[in-house]
């Protein structure tokens, strides 16, 4: 050993000293990521399926048209995953810009009444010019939403090479700690700020995945989100929601999260070994490498195979820690120090000169055939010219392409015969102006037209200069490279959905966006619009043609309106909103009193019959106008809705047209208002049951009383009924009214001392929205109220839309014991008819045929028709509205057995009405009601 060449030493020593410097250097981190991603994939396993991704993929985008996405359609996704059995929900989409007041409200109700828990996403914003040197901003979900769900980060930081390896297990937003979403996912309990490291031994093909829209439409698998907890995020490539990780190369964000969160669930998360592990076990193979160098027994094959051994024993202990311990060793270091040793050995044993020396030969050779090859087998089009517009070099994807177009490029080709002539122009453009481009380049579109079609290209053009070989003399060539892409699909696909945001699906007619898009767009400026009018239409019996005929049937009466009013060529621009059957009519440079004018073509448009599949329909039609009044609106958006406020008017009044006004918004936005109150109306507890007597016409004494619904409202104090009952009955909110007011009134019947019946009020909407027998039923269970001390009373409106199924449940509910009242009757439609076929006790007459009493022959006559016919099927009679006692001597007379109305008494809380009952049976109820108040 004393004679070994020490020169193999010395060569180890240099090489890792070298090795260190250039570790520190961060020189072998790329190496370390390959050989880590490596012993991921051969340990790959499946996801638990514990964690379901509902992904907003390209189906579902199509499916609903619209991007982004109304907050009622989260509301809905939230509604049935829960419904079908899910035990959480998370979001990985951004919420923290508003949408419209009700579609947030609906969300937020949504988020409030969901059965688990919902976590939604805060993410960081990215430095922008805005923003100062250091600062950190995040987009957290609006308050309204983000005070009914968990929140969770869902940042990820990318290396420095571009690639997603770690997440935070939580980050301090603010002064607040918040869990990763992966942390939530997972159930991860220790909320502590730092980076965990992704194992990607997850197979994202095993992570069971499904469309939002197949969840909406009720077609995913059975039980396919029993007892899972849900991330729902972006999966379409439109949305951009992508990553580059290791392993499998492109993953959607919410992917990588559920990995991540597959990854603390399976307790398969990694943790990087310390750096001191990689260079301790440098040293410890610093001996068996100055053996295998210094042993004169080892040839040159036997000293290679000997580091070989060594450099494999090292991957195979990095690979078991990583197996076996979880822990991430960096082994690039060793391995080049390794390889190294054995190439400057080789180097050096067969003439290290002598290989420079040959290499320096071959390298302009295999650059140039290097970069061929690579030209040759790019998946990108690309054709490189010289001065003299030849082809220095064309890839197999350019000469394909060209080939499809009639076109044969090859190297050495002239361009002119080579390459489509719209391509051509371009670069003959580039290499006569060649001095104008070197400061960098852009992408362009480009159409070309042939027999077969047309393809769209995104291309880009690049000027460059090459130096000669070894003639410094010579001047520099000019060359010109065109790249390009066959993006046909793509530009398709976004000019589809950019159609679809922008028309109706039904009519491809505009849509309210697009109308009003297309609105702005011709109108430049304000002094544009104030000449513009706007009217918003809709058939006067559409609803009636759907409940009759159907909705096919409605589609196609909508196309033929839409037909004809552009018949008419007397609109600029027309739009429908199908989901409200409303038509969208503008009208520039119009005078005001165009304004009826165009109302009334619209109106002899819409009153002439229409032929759908042999039926001729008279639609008729309701009109709302609108002119641009600067003062109160900024847009055609803003004019638009004046224009629906007007419509919404005409239909609750039932004329055919009305005109927007200031005063009638103020109505409008009073009720908008309300509507919004209602929600919180009902956490506050504003709504108050008072009640009414009714009493025996012969004997005065009260025989019961009528429950009836206050608002009051903590700002605008007692609102009336007739405000707020249409609301809640549109909204659907007349049936959590209607559920507290059966508990309440029976509840509070049973502390009078006398056991009067209490009548209570249901709503047509409650009795098609609820299982109302159910309800009744809980109600008098809850309170231990007989059956027979409660009456409903039902209105005439409740018989229109399905008599069957509404004779069957008042059958039921009478068959129970409980009385049922016809309320206001001779007010609604064929009243008459439904005496002798319903199952009914009493009959109120309306307040309208009494207030004119004693001196209206019509109402008299009415009243005497009426009790009559009740007479006759044994019914009660109770009249409504008696202020004097002329009134209930007249009413008395002709038959009518009760009485309700303030002669008797106001309206009264329970306690009050308690102590009207107290009063002694032989006081009057006139004077029963002076003595309390």
């Amino acid at each position: 050993m004393k004679r070994a060449p020490l020169y193999r030493i010395l060569t180890l020593l240099v090489v890792l000293v070298c090795c260190v410097l250039a570790n520190r250097e961060g020189w072998f981190d790329h190496i370390d990521h390959v050989l880590t991603d490596h012993r991921m994939a051969t340990r790959a396993m499946p996801a638990s399926g514990e964690i379901v991704l509902l992904e907003i993929d390209n189906k579902s985008l199509s499916a609903i048209g619209v991007w982004p996405w109304k907050r009622s359609i989260y509301a809905d996704i939230l509604d049935k995953a829960f419904k079908a059995g899910a035990q959480e929900l998370a979001f990985d989409i951004d919420f923290s810009s508003s949408s419209t007041p009700d579609e947030d409200q609906a969300f937020a109700a949504a988020l409030e009444q969901a059965e688990g828990p919902v976590t939604l996403a805060v993410f960081q914003q990215f430095a922008t010019s805005s923003m100062e040197a250091g600062e950190q901003r995040f987009n957290r979900p609006i308050a309204s939403l983000a005070t009914q769900a968990w929140l969770a980060t869902v940042n990820v930081i990318a290396d420095s090479d571009g690639y997603v390896r770690s997440f935070p297990l939580a980050q301090t937003i603010g002064d607040e700690l918040l869990p990763s979403l992966t942390s939530s996912l997972s159930g991860y309990q220790e909320i502590v700020e730092k980076q965990q490291i992704i194992n990607f031994n997850i197979n994202p093909d095993t992570i069971p995945t499904y469309s939002v829209i197949d969840l909406l439409e009720g077609t995913l698998p059975e039980r396919a989100l029993d007892n899972r907890k849900i991330l729902v995020g972006a999966g379409a490539a439109e949305l951009r929601d992508t990553m580059a990780v290791p392993v499998f190369g492109v993953l959607s964000g919410p992917q990588l999260q559920v990995i991540a969160a597959e990854n603390l669930l399976q307790g398969t998360n990694v943790h990087q070994a310390p750096e001191r592990w990689t260079y301790g076990l440098m040293l410890l193979l610093l001996l068996p490498m100055g053996l295998i160098l210094l042993l004169r027994k080892f040839n040159s094959y036997g000293r290679l195979a000997g580091l070989f051994a060594l450099a494999a024993g090292v991957e195979y202990l990095g690979f078991t820690l990583y197996a076996d311990h979880h822990r991430l060793l960096d082994t690039a270091m060793i391995q080049a120090t390794i390889l190294m040793t054995g190439v400057a050995l080789t180097l050096t044993e067969v003439g290290f000169k002598s290989v420079l020396l040959n290499l320096s030969h071959k390298h302009g050779q295999s650059i140039s055939d290097l970069l061929d090859t690579i030209v040759t087998d790019s998946l990108t089009g690309i054709v490189i010219v010289d001065s003299e517009r030849r082809i220095l070099s064309v890839s197999q994807q350019a000469q394909q392409t060209f080939a499809r177009l009639g076109y044969d490029a090859h190297k050495g080709a002239l361009m002119e015969q080579s390459i489509p002539s719209e391509f051509g122009s371009k670069i003959r453009e580039c290499l006569d102006k060649i001095h104008w481009h070197h400061n960098g380049q852009s992408t362009h579109l480009l159409e070309i037209k042939r027999r077969g079609g047309r393809r769209v290209y995104e291309y880009s053009i690049t000027p460059s200069s090459i130096a000669p070989d070894g003639d410094e003399q010579q001047e520099e060539s000019k060359v010109v490279t065109l790249l390009f892409h066959d993006i046909t699909d793509v530009y398709l696909e976004q000019k589809r959905l950019a159609y679809i945001a922008d028309h109706d699906p039904i009519t491809n007619l505009y849509n309210m966006q697009g109308f009003c898009n297309q609105i702005e767009e011709t109108s430049s400026s304000e002094a544009a619009l104030d000449t513009t009018i706007i009217l918003a239409c809709q058939g006067r019996r559409i609803e009636k043609v759907n409940q009759m005929l159907g909705p096919d049937y409605v589609e196609s009466l909508l196309r033929q309106i839409g037909q004809s009013l552009i018949a008419l060529q007397q609109f600029d621009c027309i739009g429908c909103c199908t989901n409200r059957k409303t038509f969208l009519l503008a009208k520039r440079n119009a005078s005001p009193s165009d304004m009826h004018a165009l109302a009334e073509m619209v109106q002899a448009c819409l009153d002439a019959p229409f032929d759908v599949r042999g039926h001729s329909i008279m639609v008729g039609s309701q009109i709302g106008g609108a002119r641009f009044d600067s003062a109160t609106m900024k847009s055609a958006t803003d004019l638009t809705n004046a224009a629906i406020i007007a419509l919404d008017h005409a239909q609750e009044t039932g004329e055919d047209c009305t005109v927007y006004s200031t005063s009638l918004a103020a109505d409008v936005q009073r009720k908008r208002f309300l509507e919004n109150e209602i929600p919180g109306a009902f956490k506050r507890e504003e709504f108050e049951l008072y009640y009414q007597p009714q009493v025996d016409l012969k004997t005065e004494e009260p025989v019961g009383c009528e429950a009836l619904v206050r608002w009051n409202h903590k700002e605008l104090g007692l609102i009336r009924p007739d405000h707020f009952i249409p609301i809640l009955e549109e909204t659907g909110k007349i049936v959590e009214l209607g559920h507290w007011l059966l508990r309440t009134a029976c509840s509070q019947a049973m502390s009078w001392p006398k056991p009067v019946p209490v009548a209570v009020n249901i709503s047509a909407v409650q009795f098609q929205r609820s299982n109302i027998l159910e309800e009744i039923e809980e109600a008098l269970a809850f309170s231990g109220l007989p059956h027979d001390r409660l009456h409903i009373e039902i209105t005439e409106s409740l018989f229109i839309a399905d008599p069957e199924a509404v004779l069957e449940q008042l059958t039921a509910i009478r068959n129970r014991g409980i009385k049922i009242a016809l309320d206001d009757f001779g007010t609604g439609y064929s009243s008459l008819s439904y005496i002798h076929r319903f199952p009914l006790d009493k009959i109120k007459i309306d307040r309208a045929f009494v207030k004119d009493l004693p001196y209206s022959a019509d109402s008299m006559a009415v009243i005497n028709a009426v009790t009559a016919l009740a007479h006759g099927f044994d019914m009660k009679i109770v009249a409504e509205g008696m202020e004097n006692q002329q009134q209930a001597d007249v009413l008395r007379v002709a038959g009518c057995h009760q009485g309700q109305g303030f002669l008797f008494g106001k309206p009264m809380k329970s306690d009050q009405f308690a102590s009207y009952l107290s009063l002694s049976t032989t006081v009057s109820a006139e004077g029963k009601q002076r003595q309390i108040g």
